[in-house]
């Protein structure tokens, strides 16, 4: 959502948790419950490639989770978004070059029971032999040099991020409780650089900034299902003109469905600049508007990333589209030319990036600020 929508996300899922409904599970065997939101998928990026996997987890206090396979230490993690007794862990683990030891992960989670008493709890988790790689789909801005702000990783704003439901839902063929959805979790935010910077004189106008106003590209075909065209671009790069919620976050958008049953998303596009409607079938590569700064958006920048809808669900109504779960892909070919700190876009005014490579990539996904070429 670019860059600072970090602090909105988290904001939402402070606000809209409340205690758990009333089908909770009776007569629970153990104080802490996990589940998945989705299943591990394989993830492939200019760092490697990774098992990647979310938990939500509810328990009074939890410290760590350790993860094993066959008896060997994977991971060991702490770093849980955590509101009251509801925790999520975003498990990105090194994907092993030959097959797993063993077809199961073990989770030990450390944590404290209601009374303060410290305690152990296994959760264990299948995985298979063999993922599928990712689905491949095209850039869906011009060529050019462009920041993949906020690409997929542990610690990427857009991975962290949840929409959560209004009370936690309880799964019962999981015995644990699942917070919300995360639509975003392999996002990209794409902004150019000419000359290592993303805009020209102060960057203080939208005309300033290279990528506004440039054409947004279907990065796979299909049919439109949904659009919207009307909210405003906010004038001011660093301000937000208007209260952000679940009616405007992703400004102007268009969904795409795609032949695999996956959904093309692309966001904070400029106001009436949509050349497509629902129930339009659109080829790879055609305009479907103007890159601008709708909804949630601190600069221009075009937000763009992939559902997974394996249930068939509609869009019907805007906020529909945040309650879907996301799908990881990669590029058939890039050029890394290095790499920005996370959040480079926050503290103005912005250091030129300079190349420290020139790395051809191919069948992959760019890392969290990678800056790259296509």
């Amino acid at each position: 959502m670019f860059p600072k929508s970090q602090n909105i996300l988290i904001a939402l899922f402070i606000i809209l948790l409340a205690a758990c409904n009333k089908n909770d599970p009776q007569n629970d065997p153990y104080d802490l419950l996990v589940a998945l939101p989705t299943p591990p998928v394989k993830v492939i990026n200019t760092s490697g490639t990774w098992l990647v996997y979310e938990m939500h987890i509810k328990v009074p206090t939890l410290q760590k989770v350790k993860i094993f396979n066959n008896g060997n230490l994977q991971l060991s993690y702490s770093n849980f978004i955590t509101r009251d007794d509801l925790h999520i862990a975003s498990i990105w683990l090194p994907y092993p070059a030959q097959a797993w030891e063993k077809q199961e992960l073990v989770h030990l989670f450390q944590y404290e029971d209601a009374e303060g008493i410290a305690k152990q709890h296994t959760f264990p988790l299948k995985i298979e032999e063999e993922y599928p790689d990712p689905i491949t789909i095209a850039f869906p801005v011009p060529q050019g040099i462009w920041l993949a702000e906020a690409a997929a990783g542990p610690t990427s704003y857009h991975t962290r991020a949840i929409f959560p439901y209004p009370e936690p839902v309880f799964d019962p063929t999981q015995q644990g409780y699942l917070i919300g959805n995360n639509p975003q979790r392999y996002a990209i935010d794409y902004a150019k650089l000419v000359d290592g910077l993303p805009y020209q004189n102060d960057g203080s106008q939208l005309e300033d900034w290279y990528c506004y106003n440039l054409p947004i590209l279907a990065a796979e075909g299909g049919r439109v299902i949904f659009t919207e065209n009307n909210i405003p671009d906010n004038m001011t790069p660093g301000e937000i003109d208007y209260p952000i919620d679940a009616s405007n976050v992703t400004g102007n958008v268009v969904y795409i469905a795609h032949e695999d049953g996956s959904i093309g998303t692309y966001c904070h596009m400029v106001p009436n600049s949509i050349l497509v409607e629902a129930g339009d079938t659109v080829t790879k590569g055609q305009e479907l508007g103007r890159l601008g700064n709708s909804g949630n958006s601190f600069a221009p920048h075009l937000h763009m990333h992939v559902l997974t809808n394996p249930e068939g669900k509609q869009i019907t109504e805007y906020a529909d589209g945040l309650y879907f779960e996301s799908l990881p892909y990669k590029f058939s070919q890039f050029t890394k030319l290095g790499a920005l700190p996370p959040g480079y876009m926050d503290e103005p005014p912005l250091t030129p990036f300079v190349p420290t490579m020139s790395e051809p990539e191919n069948n992959t996904y760019p890392s969290e600020s990678d800056v790259i070429e296509f």
